[in-house]
């Protein structure tokens, strides 16, 4: 017989992170199912929605440089030089506006790891810009 149930929408836009747990939280949801407790199954499929549809209003908040740069401790130049450079896109009605940007789209700002710190590869730039000068 095949499942019908519903399931949780996981719309774009949502960090890989939330995803990851919804999913991982419908398979369980599902292991309720198989075991009877049926509403358990709904009660937490109902709070899960609630949790997406909360999470994407959340992220799809409209923010402008201050605001944004008070979220990511930036500062606002920094939050407007992303917009310019296209790292982040401008989502203001009007081009001479402040600008506006999705808070979702903040952690794209979000520098990757550049792995171990190396304080001899570090010395040897310092002394390398020491001679320099």
């Amino acid at each position: 017989m095949p499942d019908a149930r519903p399931v949780v929408d996981l719309q774009d836009g949502l960090p890989p992170w939330l995803a990851a747990f919804v999913l991982e939280a419908q398979h369980e949801t599902d292991t309720l199912r198989e075991n009877g407790a049926e509403q358990a199954a709904v009660a937490r499929l109902a709070l899960l929605r609630k949790l997406v549809v909360t999470a994407q209003t959340y992220l799809d908040t409209e923010l402008d440089a201050a605001e944004a740069a008070l979220e990511t401790g930036r500062c606002e130049e920094t939050i407007r030089r992303a917009v310019r450079d296209g790292t982040i896109p401008d989502r203001r009605a009007n081009p001479k506006g402040r600008h506006r940007v999705r808070r979702g789209d903040l952690q794209k700002l979000a520098t990757p790891s550049t792995g171990r710190y190396d304080p001899d590869a570090d010395a040897q730039d310092i002394a390398r810009l020491r001679r320099k000068a």
